[in-house]
């Protein structure tokens, strides 16, 4: 699918991979939508320049993204795109250890389940939405053009996560385990959906990450020894959008590294 004069949205679009994405989108000619959650603290960053909507949500919201879904729809028309880049870290151990006193305690399930609201469910939920309204026109020729394209975006750590990415670590290995079952069954309406699994790049996650670990992480990624660059992972974002033949994959964009735990773990 060529994005020029396309309909694209991008959840997450306010940082990170999300910003590249809607970034690149724009300057091939697309009306990006970027989607993201309301800033908890100090001003919203400034949206990319280029972009027709920006709207603030809660992507694990299904009343927030049928709303916003229901404004797209109203304001510029149908979306043919869909890059899925909004995502949280949220470690959560099994158990917390107190410093002082050494007791043992059972993490609280709350951390746990907003990363897989938001890593996961969020995903599914503007899927559901973007390709409910492109099957609305039953089904597509089968050796026809794309109808629409999904990216969504996974991890190597579901492969590969590392201590305290239980929750993390099973999030993205759902968004990787759901692109064939989803690829199948979208296909006779010629929307085709890949997902992407990045490695160590340079984001606002990576704030959370203590310096040992981050420092650890640069020295395992083969070549380039390197985090990786926002505008990098949206090259290759566009790439499976244009190339229909990338369908039901999830394809890794890692610098060929494999997650090795630290040698030192912080309780």
């Amino acid at each position: 699918m060529d994005p020029t004069g396309q309909i694209a949205i991008v959840t997450g679009a306010a940082s990170g991979l999300g910003r590249g994405v809607a970034q690149a989108l724009v300057a091939r000619g697309a009306q990006v939508v970027g989607i993201d959650l309301p800033p908890r603290d100090g001003p919203a960053p400034d949206p990319v320049a280029g972009m027709a909507l920006t709207l603030a949500g809660d992507v694990a919201d299904a009343a927030q993204m049928e709303a916003a879904f229901d404004r797209i729809g109203q304001e510029l028309g149908r979306a043919t795109i869909l890059v899925n880049c909004a995502g949280i870290l949220g470690p959560a151990r099994v158990f917390r250890i107190d410093r002082e006193t050494g007791a043992v305690s059972p993490r609280a399930m709350e951390k746990f389940r907003r990363v897989i609201d938001v890593n996961l469910t969020g995903t599914f939920n503007t899927i559901r939405l973007f390709a409910a309204a492109l099957s609305q026109d039953g089904p597509a020729a089968p050796d026809g053009p794309d109808r629409g394209v999904i990216v969504n975006t996974a991890s190597v750590a579901a492969y590969e996560a590392l201590s305290a990415q239980a929750a993390y670590g099973s999030s993205k290995a759902g968004v990787a385990a759901m692109t064939l079952p989803l690829a199948r069954e979208l296909a006779r309406f010629g929307i085709r959906i890949v997902a992407l699994a990045p490695g160590t790049f340079e984001t606002g996650m990576m704030g959370d990450v203590p310096d040992h670990t981050r420092t650890r992480l640069i020295a395992d990624v083969p070549f380039p020894t390197r985090f990786g660059r926002a505008d990098e992972f949206a090259r290759l974002a566009l790439t499976c959008v244009e190339n229909q033949m990338l369908n039901g994959s999830v394809l890794r964009i890692d610098g060929g590294v494999r997650m090795r735990e630290p040698q030192e773990i912080p309780a």
